[in-house]
């Protein structure tokens, strides 16, 4: 079993520790189950396989980098690690703002992902989540076709408004985006 603490804490990250190894598809060992990071950009849901990452932190202070494409929001120290951050919501032309109280977040991707380390900016992180793989559509994946880098859409169930409910979650393929983008970060 994996072992995940979540801390939001204003100063604290959120660690994210994981004790189980996957597959690059995000597959566990055990053949049956994904775990996802979940967030929210504008009014949506989205996930980024868990072992494509390494914490996530409530942003400090970001140095904005000159004439860098609108999407890199900038560079912060992490704990003596020069680290880019990467608006997702900017990069993927998403429109809406947030509701609530969300507060942004950033996901600190691990370093199998990029060369350098990276950040990605989303409006808030909403949970650390295992589904079974029947509750994944690969259907939807268009990353080969239309750039989407979407490799899968996840049916969340559970209550809304006092009735059984499903949303969707679009899984992303963050390693795709990522490397689109390696050389501009």
């Amino acid at each position: 079993m994996g072992t995940y603490t979540m801390n939001y804490e204003e100063e604290e990250p959120v660690v994210i520790e994981n004790t189980r190894k996957s597959t690059a598809s995000g597959r566990t060992r055990d053949g049956g189950t994904h775990q996802f990071v979940e967030f929210i950009l504008g009014h949506e849901n989205f996930a980024v396989n868990l072992f494509h990452t390494r914490e996530v932190i409530t942003p400090t202070e970001i140095t904005p980098l000159p004439n860098a494409p609108a999407y890199i929001t900038g560079i912060m120290d992490l704990r003596g690690i020069i680290t880019t951050i990467v608006d997702l919501k900017q990069m993927m032309n998403i429109q809406t703002s947030s509701d609530g109280k969300k507060r942004a977040r950033i996901i600190i991707l691990d370093q199998d992902i990029s060369k350098k380390p990276v950040g990605i900016l989303v409006d808030d992180v909403s949970s650390v989540t295992t589904y079974a793989a029947g509750d994944i559509d690969h259907d939807a994946d268009d990353t080969a076709h239309r750039g989407r880098s979407i490799l899968g859409v996840i049916r969340r169930k559970g209550k809304e408004g006092g009735k059984d409910g499903h949303s969707l979650v679009l899984w992303l393929d963050i390693h795709t985006m990522i490397e689109r983008i390696s050389g501009e970060i």
